[in-house]
C-alpha cells in the first residue's frame, strides 16, 4: 500500500466516493443511432463522507464538493468528456480540501446492431495540501468489445495503465520533511454478462489486475433499474487484493429533474483501486445536484428512421416518431416494449402521423398498427424478426455508463 498515513488516506477515499458520482459521462457508446451529436456542459455542487479503512482508526471525513463537465459524442458515440472537481474538507484534522481532474477520449465503432467496440485512454490527476502535501496521476485506456440482444448483453475489456505519486510527510511543521514517490502501475481486463433488457438487467462481472504490489482479482454482480424517473445502479463485488480478501458495495443513482437539472448519489463502501493501490473505505456516500449550462443537439441528418431524438435526458430521452402509411388510414398507434407492448394512438399531420414520447435508455423494438394491422415501413433500417417471424423496428439510446 501507498506510505501515506490514515488521514491523509480519508482524503482520497472521499474523493473516490465523490467522482464515482461526478466522473460518469453521458456515454452514447457503441450501437448507438441517434441522428444527431450531442455536447454537454453542466455545473454541479454537493456534498460527501466517508469513514477511515477497515481497521484503521479515525474519524469521519466530511467535504463539500463543486465542480464542472463537460463532454460532446458524435452520433457514432466516439467523443470527448472532462471532468474537474474541488473539494472543502469541513475538519482539516481529518482530511485534506483537494482537486481532481479526468480527461477521456472515446473511439467507437458499430459494426452490426448489436455489436461494437470501443477504445478508451483517460487522464487523471489528484492533489491535496493538508494535512500532507500528496499528488497523483494516472493514464489509462484499453479495447472494449460489446454484444448486445434484446435478452443478454456481453462486455469484456482489456485495461491498461501506469502513473506516479508523490507524499510529504513531516514529524514537526517546522522540521524537515520527507518525500515518498512511487512509480505506479497496472494491466488486466474484465468481463461482464447481463440478462434483461439494458433498461433493467442484472449482471456477473469478473476482473484480474496485476499491480507492483501483486494481483487483484474481483468478481461480483450488479443490477440495473431505470426508467423515466432516473436510473439506479446496485452490485457488490468481492475483491482479493494483495493483503486482504475484501467484501464491497454500493448504489449509485442518477435522477434528472425536468430538462436542467439532475441529482448524483453515491452510497456504500468504495471498491479498492489496483492503479492507485488505494484500499477501500469502511463506508461512505455523497450527492451532488447538476444543473445543465449547455444541452446543444447537432442538426440530425436525412434519416429514414421513422424516429429521431428531439431532447436527450440522463436515463430517458424524447423521441419524436413518425410515419407516413402506404395508404391512408383512420387511425395509427404504435406499440413496442417501451409501451409495454400497449397501443398508444398518434396523431396526424398532413399524410403523416406522429407522437413524442419518453423513451428509456436501451435498445427497444416496436412497430405501428394502422387500422388495427401491424405495419413496420419497408425503408425502415435495422429491422428485425421476433419469434413468430413479424418484423420489428429498432430504437437505440444509449446513455450514461
Amino acid at each position: 500500500m501507498l506510505p501515506f498515513p490514515s488521514l491523509q488516506r480519508h482524503a482520497v477515499l472521499g474523493v473516490l466516493a465523490g467522482c464515482a458520482i461526478a466522473a460518469a459521462p453521458l456515454v452514447p457508446g457503441p450501437g448507438h443511432t441517434a441522428a444527431s451529436a450531442q455536447s454537454d456542459v453542466t455545473l454541479e455542487f454537493g456534498g460527501s463522507q466517508v469513514g477511515p479503512p477497515v481497521g484503521v482508526e479515525g474519524d469521519v471525513a466530511r467535504f463539500v464538493m463543486s465542480g464542472l463537465r463537460g463532454s460532446h459524442y458524435r452520433s457514432n458515440g466516439s467523443g470527448v468528456f472532462a471532468s474537474v472537481l474541488f473539494g472543502q474538507t469541513l475538519d482539516e484534522s481529518v482530511g485534506g480540501s483537494f482537486v481532481s481532474g479526468m480527461l477521456e477520449a472515446t473511439l467507437a465503432d458499430r459494426w452490426t446492431p448489436s455489436l461494437g467496440a470501443t477504445f478508451d485512454v483517460r487522464a487523471l490527476g489528484y492533489g491535496a495540501q493538508k494535512p500532507f502535501p500528496y499528488r497523483a496521476f494516472a493514464l489509462e485506456g484499453g479495447p472494449t468489445l460489446r454484444l448486445r440482444t434484446e435478452k443478454v448483453g456481453l462486455r469484456v475489456s482489456g485495461l491498461g495503465g501506469f502513473g506516479g505519486s508523490q507524499l510529504e510527510l513531516w514529524r514537526r511543521v517546522d522540521g524537515p520533511s520527507r518525500v515518498f514517490e512511487n512509480d505506479l502501475w497496472r494491466y488486466g481486463g474484465s468481463a461482464e454478462i447481463a440478462l434483461g433488457p439494458l433498461t433493467t438487467n442484472f449482471g456477473v462481472t469478473s476482473g484480474w489486475h496485476r499491480t507492483p504490489a501483486g494481483n487483484y482479482t474481483q468478481a461480483g454482480a450488479r443490477f440495473i433499474f431505470a426508467g423515466n424517473w432516473g436510473m439506479a445502479v446496485a452490485r457488490i463485488d468481492r475483491w482479493e487484493t494483495p493483503d486482504a480478501i475484501e467484501t464491497t458495495g454500493s448504489l449509485s443513482l442518477v435522477v434528472p429533474i425536468g430538462a436542467l437539472w439532475s441529482i448524483r448519489g453515491f452510497f456504500g463502501r468504495t471498491d479498492p483501486d489496483p492503479l492507485t493501490l488505494a484500499q477501500p473505505g469502511s463506508g461512505g456516500g455523497g450527492m451532488l445536484v447538476g444543473r445543465s449550462m449547455l444541452n446543444k443537439a447537432s442538426e440530425p441528418a436525412p434519416s429514414l428512421s421513422p424516429w429521431e431524438i428531439v431532447e436527450y435526458g440522463e436515463t430517458a430521452s424524447t423521441v419524436r416518431l413518425r410515419v407516413t402509411p402506404a395508404a391512408p388510414a383512420t387511425s395509427v398507434q404504435i406499440l413496442g416494449d417501451f409501451t409495454l407492448w400497449e397501443p398508444v394512438p398518434m396523431t396526424k399531420d398532413g399524410d403523416a402521423w406522429v407522437l413524442d414520447l419518453q423513451v428509456p435508455t436501451g435498445t427497444h423494438h416496436f412497430g405501428f398498427l394502422v387500422d388495427d394491422e401491424w405495419y413496420v415501413p419497408d425503408d425502415t433500417p435495422d429491422v428485425v424478426p421476433d419469434e413468430w417471424g413479424r418484423l420489428s423496428a429498432t430504437l437505440v439510446i444509449e446513455g450514461a455508463s
